[in-house]
C-alpha cells in the first residue's frame, strides 16, 4: 500500500513539474514538420497539375497517340483533378498567411490550444493532398505510353 502512495506521489510530483514551454516546442515543432511534409505533398501534387495541363493543351497530339480517346471528357476530368489541386494548394497558402508563431502574452493552455487547432489543419490539408496525389496519379496512368 505504501509503495502505491510513494508511486502516486511520485507522479503527481512529475506532472507538476512538467515544462510547459517544453511542451508548447513540442507541439509547435509537430505542426511545423507536419507543414514541411505537406508542401512537398504540394509540389507534388502542382507537378501532376502542370503534366494534366499539357495534356489539355496538347490534346491533338494526344489523339494521335491514343486514337480511342475521348478527348472532350478526359479534358473535363482533366480540369476538375487540377481545380481539386488549386484548391488544395489555396488552403494551404491560406494557412501559411493565417500562422501565427508569435504566442506573446497567451497562457499556455492558449497556446496548446492554437497549435493543436492549427496540426488539425494541416492535417486536413495533408489529407486532400495526399486524396488529389493519388487520383491524379492514378488518372495519368492511362496516358502512359504502352
Amino acid at each position: 500500500m505504501k509503495t502505491k502512495l510513494y508511486l502516486l506521489m511520485l507522479i503527481i510530483f512529475l506532472a507538476a513539474c512538467k515544462d510547459p514551454q517544453k511542451e508548447e516546442k513540442i507541439l509547435e515543432n509537430q505542426v511545423m514538420d507536419l507543414h514541411e511534409k505537406v508542401m512537398a505533398d504540394g509540389e507534388t501534387a502542382l507537378q501532376n497539375k502542370m503534366k494534366m495541363d499539357t495534356l489539355i493543351l496538347k490534346k491533338d497530339s494526344v489523339k494521335t497517340v491514343f486514337p480511342n480517346l475521348d478527348t472532350s471528357a478526359e479534358n473535363k476530368n482533366m480540369r476538375n483533378l487540377s481545380q481539386q489541386i488549386l484548391k488544395a494548394d489555396d488552403k494551404m497558402s491560406d494557412w501559411m498567411h493565417n500562422y501565427n508563431p508569435d504566442f506573446s502574452g497567451k497562457s499556455h493552455q492558449q497556446i496548446i490550444d492554437y497549435l493543436e487547432q492549427q496540426k488539425n489543419q494541416v492535417t486536413q490539408i495533408s489529407g486532400q493532398y495526399k486524396a488529389v496525389i493519388a487520383a491524379s496519379n492514378q488518372y495519368l496512368l492511362k496516358f502512359k505510353k504502352r
